[in-house]
């Protein structure tokens, strides 16, 4: 486990910034592709976005609470 806050937070906004291009791709993909795809494809991809975005939310919202325990 990172030992300071600012170690946190660095790792913090790599898995956003990771997730953020996965979500671009996967948009590009779906755009791409998704006249190919079968409904369960369908229900599938968008059940992996939901995660994607519901993981984000979470990172999103750890990386204002270190950003507020930096700044104390």
């Amino acid at each position: 486990m990172p030992n300071t806050i600012r170690e946190q937070l660095d790792g913090v906004e790599r898995d956003i910034k990771l997730y953020e291009e996965f979500h671009d791709r996967e948009k590009t993909r779906f755009e791409r592709e998704c006249f190919l795809w079968t409904a369960e494809d369908r229900i599938e991809w968008q059940k992996t976005q939901r995660s994607v975005a519901e993981y984000l939310c979470e990172r999103q919202d750890k990386r204002n609470a270190l950003l507020d325990e930096l700044e104390e």
